[in-house]
């Protein structure tokens, strides 16, 4: 992967309800993200939130196919069919935090995507210690640039 294309992540809520209001707008700012000349979108796979992302990054594959969209991994199985990456995904990544116990591995994968991308995209419903929450607050943090929906 070239070191000089723009990369995005995504932060949100496992569960949540999504209305076509949200969808439009996450269509809307990742294809603003595409014409400001970001080509590499990070799927977390991790919940509703990221599968929305993950479904509108890849329609919109067919009208800028020059984008990747990668599945960052969590765990690492031997067995491939315990994280299948379909088709539609340019690829997967694992990044290197097979040290960590595996409650600290999410957080760890969620600091090595932040670290590794230049806009962090999310929708935060509640204020609570999730996992996204922590994810925005260690992009602030890094002085990332934030996308609120």
């Amino acid at each position: 992967m070239d070191l000089e294309e723009k990369r995005v992540c995504f932060a949100g809520h496992r569960l949540d309800i999504y209305s076509a209001k949200i969808e439009d707008r996450l269509r809307n700012v990742i294809e603003n993200l595409i014409l400001e000349g970001y080509t590499v979108f990070y799927d977390g796979d991790k919940g509703a939130f990221d599968k929305l992302c993950a479904s509108c990054v890849i329609s919109l594959k067919h009208r800028y196919p020059y984008i990747k969209i990668f599945k960052i991994l969590t765990y690492y199985h031997p067995d491939k069919e315990k994280y299948e990456v379909s088709e539609n995904f340019d690829g997967s990544i694992f990044p290197n935090i097979e040290e960590y116990h595996f409650k600290q591995k999410i957080i760890k994968r969620n600091e090595w995507i932040v670290d590794n991308c230049d806009v962090l995209v999310c929708r935060i419903v509640n204020e609570y210690k999730s996992g996204a929450f922590r994810m925005v607050k260690y992009a602030e943090k890094a002085n990332k640039r934030i996308i609120y929906l």
